[in-house]
């Protein structure tokens, strides 16, 4: 037994944390879950619980394994049951924030058997019953289901992650993920429209692009209607 400690001990310091650097502040959810099935006693396992209830965790690579649409005083709220890779424990939690809902309901919407990054305060966790419960939460992104092999750029990940600036024009310009298919055709476009044309056409089309996505947060958002 203690062999696949050491695996899973190892697995979780190599491949579970490359992206929490993102998250500085926030201690690893993966390997406070993991902490917590390890333990060797009840006094460690109370120090653990002690020192991580009631605390902010970035969990990653977490398997949705039920998703469930509901409402709360009449606004829509989403509740996740998922599993955390490295423990094998559940962890709970229910989005009512109006980001984090437009994050799981973004085309193609989650599903069981997808995986999410949240940040969540742990509410309570119970080892012998292997589950966490997290509240309130905010989901980050869709993450992928297991670690990669080698390094992890955030933009694999992270929908809002830069993938391209530029600095040619009057106004400089970063463009996320998410906005990457405008760049395709780059050197045809400021062939067209020149250097300050083409920033502008990217602030532009992004502008437009977050005024959508505002609207579409707007509609899971009760107290803005």
């Amino acid at each position: 037994m203690k062999i696949f400690a050491v695996i899973r001990r190892v697995f979780a310091l190599f491949f579970l944390c490359p992206l929490c650097i993102e998250a500085a502040a926030v201690p690893n959810g993966n390997e406070f879950a993991l902490s917590l099935v390890e333990a060797s006693d009840v006094k460690e396992l109370k120090e653990l619980l002690a020192a991580g209830v009631g605390k902010q965790h970035f969990f990653r690579y977490l398997e949705v394994l039920e998703i469930k649409k509901a409402s709360n005083n009449g606004a829509p709220v989403i509740g996740v049951k998922a599993r955390e890779p490295s423990s094998d424990m559940i962890v709970k939690f229910l989005v009512q924030k109006s980001n984090s809902l437009a994050v799981l309901l973004e085309q193609p919407a989650t599903q069981a058997g997808d995986a999410v990054a949240v940040v969540g305060v742990v509410e309570r966790a119970d080892p012998e019953i292997k589950t966490i419960v997290l509240n309130p939460v905010i989901v980050r992104y869709k993450d992928r289901s297991t670690p990669k092999a080698g390094k992890e750029m955030l933009a694999e990940v992270d929908s809002s992650a830069i993938v391209y600036s530029f600095t040619g024009g009057k106004k400089p310009v970063n463009v996320s993920k998410r906005d990457q298919d405008l760049v395709i055709n780059e050197k045809e476009m400021i062939e067209k429209l020149g250097k300050d044309g083409w920033a502008e056409y990217l602030l532009r089309e992004i502008a437009r692009r977050d005024q959508d996505a505002r609207a579409r947060r707007d509609e899971l958002d009760i107290y803005k209607k």
